[in-house]
């Protein structure tokens, strides 16, 4: 829940003196981009955002659900350290957004809007169409090993070690026979194909154990 006090809520009411300010970080964190709507610099929190900002936007969506919540822009982004060259190159995939909506007449009133990721750019004669993702797309990712049957490494990879030109076939279906059996490479098998099945789960006290649910997968 956002505290303001009472004289930001006069001015983000009256909107008259609101810009819009974007900060774009890469990946790589070694480039950043300050950027606003308003046709004169604006100092906020110690940082200069220059005017060359000209888009369009989808409603800017603050919810409890854990949707990452996708924003629509279009129109032209034009400021010091942002190319077209570099958007084409990719240099800006991924690349970390703030948007903050401040009070260039007094900007030491402003409110972070939205935060997340810049994730598709597409090119329209002289404009883009970009889709930002919110950070609850953080959620999504895969974190650490996920514990299952079937190797999870990518078939050649440091972690499978197989010589994808010299191997007898050109794809692996990651179960441990496979591994064993075709490629010889049970040691660097990243599955778990010991993994008690389903059977041992839902069995109840009593039932036979004889090991038939630690089965390999086959």
């Amino acid at each position: 829940m956002r505290i303001l006090s009472d004289e930001m809520k006069n001015r983000f009411a009256t909107g008259s003196t609101l810009c819009a300010c974007w900060k774009l970080t890469s990946k790589s964190g070694e480039q950043s981009v300050l950027a606003t709507d308003h046709d004169q610099p604006v100092e906020f929190r110690g940082e200069t955002y220059l005017p060359g900002l000209a888009l369009t936007s989808s409603s800017l969506r603050q919810t409890l659900s854990l949707s990452p919540e996708p924003l629509d822009l279009e129109g032209a982004l034009s400021a010091d350290g942002l190319s077209e060259a570099d958007l084409r190159a990719g240099v800006w995939d991924g690349a970390n957004v703030e948007i903050y909506h401040v009070d260039w007449a007094a900007p030491q009133h402003g409110l972070w809007m939205w935060g997340g990721y810049l994730t598709e750019i597409s090119e329209a004669g002289q404009s883009f169409s970009v889709r930002l993702a919110s950070k609850k797309s953080d959620l999504e990712r895969t974190v650490g090993r996920v514990f299952a049957r079937r190797c999870d490494a990518e078939f050649g990879d440091a972690r499978c070690g197989v010589d994808v030109e010299s191997a007898p076939q050109p794809r692996c279906d990651k179960r441990f026979a496979t591994c064993r059996d075709v490629f010889s490479n049970a040691a660097r098998f990243c599955g778990f194909p010991h993994m008690p099945g389903n059977d041992a789960v839902i069995s109840g006290p009593g039932e036979k154990r004889d090991g038939s649910s630690r089965e390999i997968e086959r």
